[in-house]
């Protein structure tokens, strides 16, 4: 049986030009669930990341506190299967499509980015319509595909790694929930739903056995609680 740590990446910089870097408040949870992955004293035998630069900060975050004496640091695979969906291209590609059926939806549209409830309705709107679209919409990428690489990433490591591994990665909210999803049986509308639940810098675990997944902790944030402080407690 082997154990996979999928950690999300801590706060990036919404609203900002580029929003795949972690802000100041992200660093600051990316060391605290570094630290709190120390502690837990796991002998990682490899950590996977994502390619987005989100990822990695996250990553560099655990690597800058690696110091266990005699211990090397255990192989690190970056893997753009682990990479999340791209949001920003959905939303550009099917935002006119609902605006032309649906006039009025641009009001909230045009107060998005200036209210964080209007952003996540417009959002949630907007991702249920891409999951629910069968075949190629423009340039997206469908659900389908992006669901069928980050399981065909996660059962490439699980291959690659086999039995009585610990095995960390670091990645997005997407791609834990998928993995979630192929552990529960869950329906893409679930899976989606699980996306916007699961908060930044938080730890989900897996269980393997061969082929065999099961979900073993979902979204701890435990070591961002304890500091007691509200503002560590983010989802974008």
């Amino acid at each position: 049986m082997s154990t996979l740590y999928l950690i999300r990446h801590a706060q990036a910089s919404f609203g900002r030009e580029n929003y795949d870097r972690l802000s100041e408040t992200g660093w600051n949870q990316a060391r605290i669930a570094a630290s709190h992955l120390h502690k837990l004293n796991h002998a990682f035998d490899a950590l996977y990341s994502g390619t987005q630069t989100r990822h990695e900060e996250t990553l560099a975050a655990y690597i800058e506190g690696f110091s266990p004496p005699g211990k090397a640091l255990p192989p690190v695979h970056k893997t753009d299967a682990f990479n999340e969906y791209d949001s920003e291209n959905i939303l550009k590609t099917l935002i006119p499509k609902v605006i032309r059926k649906e006039p009025a939806f641009e009001t909230d549209v045009r107060h998005m980015m200036a209210d964080r409830r209007t952003f996540q309705k417009v959002y949630e709107r907007i991702m249920r319509l891409w999951i629910s679209t069968r075949g190629p919409v423009y340039n997206l990428e469908t659900w389908e595909t992006y669901s069928n690489r980050v399981a065909e990433g996660l059962f490439q490591l699980m291959a690659d790694q086999g039995s009585g591994k610990t095995v960390a990665v670091f990645t997005s909210g997407g791609p834990i929930a998928v993995c979630v999803q192929k552990a529960l049986a869950l329906s893409d509308e679930k899976a989606l739903e699980l996306t916007w639940q699961i908060m930044n810098a938080s730890v989900t675990r897996l269980k393997y056995s061969g082929d065999r997944l099961m979900l073993a902790g979902f979204n701890d944030v435990t070591h961002l609680e304890i500091h007691q402080k509200s503002d560590l407690i983010t989802f974008r």
